[in-house]
């Protein structure tokens, strides 16, 4: 295993460096030290902070000790970029993932690093190009608009026909609007994925490199915990997935119910049991259902979806230790849903944009999320014929009720 993980360490096409607590590097593979423009036997012995910008080094130093009060794994770009500094003085960005183990009983610090100045440059064709794709829309707009002008001036003496003409003009408009909103959709959804899809694999190479050396029974506990980081890991980024997906057929209208059959109480129990691994360090999950539990008929994917949803948000934006409350009421005609947590809350000022597609609390920018989850859960909601609330005290918690009709008829799919 020893052998297997030195060639990982020699081989492997991402930078690691090991370092102590006093931040001297122990060992350098040939990635980081080409990196950086050393040959790694020149950077062991050194301080990390010589491969950091100088007048970013004192600071460093203090986070770098902050870190080592609770040395806890730190995936790839989550919140900000940083910048490394080559032999030559050549500044580039990287991005950095932090974990430790224990080595002769002293901790030692493992520090992952990709350089990503190719992915800055590819992000920024990016944005060009989605800045001459909005002034494509911009000149078709003009076009359209000229049209209209012309089609009103051309209709002005048709009164007969002014019924059609405006039914036309209204179609204009939409098409307009709806191009607009694709080309933004499509600028967010580039930027969007881009980041983070990649934090959640990040996480999972991380654990699954540090996995190669817990074999023995004395780390299992260890081991045990980095495999629960990749299975969460894996259901984060599943979640990532399936909002992508559904923002895609709701924006194509190809979304519609199909009521089934099923008793609320079990489904609760088992959308509860689903997002167990998303839970943080002593976080508690309890449930509890009261009134009928008799089969209701409704959408059952919709409904799981958006159960799924509020529980990974209650977890996902609520310390560990605390305590995320499920409960499920029955009435002859409803059934309500409650989602409660103790978490950072909603801003009082943004609560109205809560729905809206991507927005994301300015308190919650440095938390992975897509800000996609409660506007999908908004339009399930309404296509089954619900209703949804909350209530929100910023750093105290939030509540989420649900309410949907006990029996949902057959619509076909659309959601025009």
């Amino acid at each position: 295993m020893h052998s297997m993980f030195d060639a990982i360490f020699q081989h492997s096409y991402i930078g690691i460096i090991i370092s102590n607590k006093a931040g001297v590097m122990q060992s350098v593979n040939p990635f980081a030290a080409t990196l950086f423009g050393y040959r790694a036997e020149e950077l062991i012995g050194l301080e990390v902070e010589v491969l950091i910008p100088k007048e970013l080094r004192e600071g460093h130093i203090p986070k770098r000790l902050n870190y080592l009060e609770k040395p806890t794994p730190r995936a790839m770009g989550i919140g900000f970029d940083l910048e490394g500094l080559k032999k030559d003085g050549m500044r580039f960005p990287v991005e950095l993932s932090l974990s430790s183990f224990e080595k002769d009983g002293e901790l030692q610090i493992i520090s992952f690093i990709n350089g990503i100045a190719e992915r800055k440059l590819s992000e920024n064709k990016l944005k060009e190009l989605a800045a001459e794709l909005e002034s494509k829309v911009e000149e078709r707009t003009e076009e359209l608009s000229q049209a209209l002008m012309e089609l009103n001036q051309t209709n002005l003496s048709l009164v007969a026909e002014t019924k059609e003409r405006k039914s036309k003009e209204e179609q204009v408009r939409k098409a307009l609007k709806q191009e607009k909103d694709l080309s933004e959709l499509k600028s967010r959804f580039v930027s969007m994925a881009s980041h983070e899809f990649r934090t959640p694999l990040g996480g999972i190479l991380t654990s699954a490199s540090l996995l190669e050396r817990y074999t023995t029974p004395e780390t299992a506990n260890k081991r045990d915990r980095h495999i629960k980081t990749i299975k969460k890991s894996v259901k984060n980024l599943t979640l990532i997935l399936n909002d992508f997906l559904s923002l895609d057929k709701l924006e194509q209208g190809i979304i519609g119910t199909n009521p089934t059959q099923f008793k609320i109480k079990e489904f609760a129990e088992e959308s509860v049991e689903e997002t167990r691994d998303l839970s943080e360090k002593g976080q508690v999950i309890s449930y509890a259902h009261s009134g009928d539990d008799a089969p209701v008929v409704q959408d059952r994917d919709m409904l799981r979806n958006v159960l799924v949803n509020l529980i990974s948000n209650a977890m996902k934006y609520s310390p560990a230790e605390s305590i995320v409350e499920i409960e499920t009421i029955q009435g002859k005609e409803q059934v309500t849903l409650i989602v409660k947590d103790h978490g950072i809350g909603i801003p009082e000022a943004e609560q109205k944009q809560l729905f809206q597609r991507f927005f994301r609390a300015k308190n919650a920018t440095n938390i992975q999320g897509t800000g996609l989850g409660l506007n999908i859960c908004k339009r399930y909601i309404d296509l089954m014929n619900g209703t949804v609330a909350f209530k929100s005290v910023f750093n105290e918690g939030t509540t989420f009720t649900v309410q949907v009709p006990t029996e949902l008829k057959y619509e076909k799919n659309t959601t025009d």
